[in-house]
């Protein structure tokens, strides 16, 4: 590590749950804490990873005394990691710590006698945590007069005023490679805020619990940090993640974005995700086709349940109708990859409902014809939200509120006839059901070749491939069907010019496919072939054309393609020159 000292180091640490890399993209708190600390003077980096990582870089610093005060991101996943921390550093380095995040307004006595932590920051953190510098390095001012945080006083637990939230968003620093304590993750996409907070109310959603305040950039400074970082990165694989809840809450405004996107597309491909409000594309269906014009690749769906009483229940403002809409919206405007999840072990969940969403899931990635990707999750029992406080209003209980028992692998809750563990059986069935599903669509041709073929180009970094992408690479005899199509070294039938003269070439090892039952030779994705079809299919090598086939087995012309277009509708041959 460079040699450097720092006035606060920033951490958002999570272990490696299941296997997965922690890298939290879209995840911009500390970064943009950093940024404003930077620009007031003080020296701050952030790091998010994993937590051996994490407490690698805290330990090699602190054991130099390199560091100040460490401030710690602190969301529904991480709490007893941020305990386990607080402690760490308080026992060995004696230092400040400070506590922030989305989770910090359910902290309460219990997290502060746990970890030793001395200040919790309340919602926005900029001008709240700069206050703090102040005090503990600058000795100016006193606990009880900063707005927005809580701390011990007296053995007491104190909780002063909320902060106003700051109006002005173009005033505050942007992000850069200076604010990372590992520059080079700033080379690996841009996460950007065009807008803070969330004019809705979902029961289940922490988020438009806490900041109904919407405030906005301008479209301007949003277009110049993306100039910025554009002219700083040559790579060929830019991703830029809008992380704001919603993309989607004012037309014009959308519309003027994404003017100066599509602009900037011209000069330089890059590709991009935002989410969207099911509601007000419904109602402004407009702003799809500006999304795709602008090369929006991947957009995020609120559509969780579905049927309407659930969906009112969890103040959704839409309906199914309206889902089913937006999804064909997104569909046919281009925009190669939809994504939305469905809840389960939510409002008034029951084997009926589970059936229903089950319906209704099938018919939506069936009518998206390769776009949409639908995750199978369930209710997390978010801080201070309707449903956390009130569980039995919406027909469940709450069984594990403190997230000790889940990983996002376990129902946090269950009903009076559904237990966690049938819950978790059916999260399973419904996944299986959507993988079933989405194979089943490619074997069958209803996702376009067109679209399947697109998928490939995106492939050779992570944020470029889907899911229905990776599923068709679990089947061999898909892939390399497609393959083969994409890089040119095959036709489909219907775009040969004269058929007679072209190569049929089989693109999987026939022996593979070998049939026992009696009469037949072969048996490729449930059709099966005769032992007199075996001749010709032998000679699917791509040596001889089909006129010489023909002559060489002396079968009709119509036999052969017969065969042949079999094989074609199995995803077994491709035609070659």
């Amino acid at each position: 590590m460079q040699e450097m000292y720092l006035d606060i180091l920033l951490l958002n640490l999570h272990r490696r749950y299941l296997d997965y890399e922690p890298r939290f993209g879209g995840f911009l708190g500390i970064f943009l804490l950093s940024a404003f600390l930077r620009k007031e003077g003080y020296e701050a980096k952030g790091f998010s990873g994993t937590l051996t990582r994490g407490l690698k870089h805290l330990d090699e610093l602190c054991k130099e005394e390199k560091v100040s005060i460490v401030g710690l991101y602190c969301d529904y996943e991480n709490v007893t990691e941020n305990i386990m921390i607080c402690r760490h550093i308080k026992e060995k380095y004696h230092i400040p710590v400070i506590v922030g995040g989305p989770q910090s307004t359910a902290l309460k006595e219990e997290f502060f006698k746990e970890s030793g932590v001395d200040v919790i920051i309340r919602y926005e953190g900029e001008l709240t945590l700069l206050e703090l510098m102040n005090f503990y390095l600058e000795d100016i001012g006193n606990l009880s007069e900063i707005l927005g945080i809580a701390y011990i006083d007296n053995e007491c637990l104190q909780i002063n005023a909320d902060r106003p939230l700051i109006t002005n968003l173009d005033k505050l620093p942007r992000i850069n490679e200076d604010c990372y304590l590992e520059p080079e993750s700033f080379y690996r996409g841009l996460s950007i805020m065009t807008g803070r907070g969330c004019p809705f109310s979902c029961a289940f959603c922490h988020e438009g619990t806490h900041t109904r305040t919407v405030r906005f950039r301008s479209v301007e400074s949003v277009l110049s940090e993306i100039d910025d970082y554009l002219e700083k990165n040559d790579s060929d694989k830019i991703y830029i993640l809008f992380t704001d809840d919603t993309l989607t809450l004012q037309p014009k405004r959308l519309h003027a974005l994404c003017l100066g996107l599509a602009e900037r597309q011209k000069k330089r491909k890059f590709r991009w995700f935002c989410e969207g409000h099911v509601h007000t594309i419904y109602q402004r269906p407009e702003m799809v086709k500006d999304l795709a014009i602008a090369g929006c690749t991947r957009i995020q769906l609120g559509i969780e349940a579905g049927t309407e009483k659930v969906l009112s229940a969890y103040n959704k403002h839409c309906t199914p109708k309206e889902i089913f809409t937006v999804v064909q919206l997104c569909r046919d405007a281009g925009i190669p990859q939809i994504y939305g999840n469905i809840i389960l072990a939510g409002a008034y969940f029951s084997k009926k409902i589970y059936e229903e969403d089950r319906i209704f899931a099938e018919k939506l990635i069936r009518e998206s014809q390769g776009t949409l990707e639908i995750g199978v999750v369930s209710f997390w029992p978010l801080p201070e939200t309707p449903m956390t406080l009130h569980p039995e209003k919406y027909g469940i209980k709450i069984q594990d509120k403190e997230f000790v028992t889940s990983i996002g692998d376990f129902p946090q809750a269950q009903t009076n006839n559904l237990s966690r563990l049938e819950i978790a059986k059916m999260q399973f069935d419904f996944e299986k059901m959507i993988d079933d599903l989405m194979i089943d669509m490619l074997d069958k041709w209803e996702v376009p070749t067109e679209r399947v073929l697109s998928w490939f180009a995106g492939a050779n970094f992570r944020e470029g491939r889907g899911l229905w992408y990776m599923h068709l690479a679990k089947v061999e005899r898909l892939y390399t069907y497609y393959e083969m199509l994409y890089l040119g070294e095959g036709k489909q039938s219907s775009q040969v010019d004269n058929i007679e003269d072209a190569h049929p070439l089989r693109t999987q090892p026939l022996y593979r496919y070998t049939s026992l039952d009696e009469g037949y030779a072969f048996e490729i994705a449930g059709v099966k072939f005769r032992n007199e079809d075996m001749e010709i299919m032998t000679l699917t090598t791509g040596k001889l054309s089909v006129k010489e086939i023909v002559l060489y087995t002396g079968e009709t012309f119509e036999k052969v393609m017969e065969i042949l277009n079999r094989l074609e509708r199995c995803h077994f041959i491709v035609y070659t020159i």
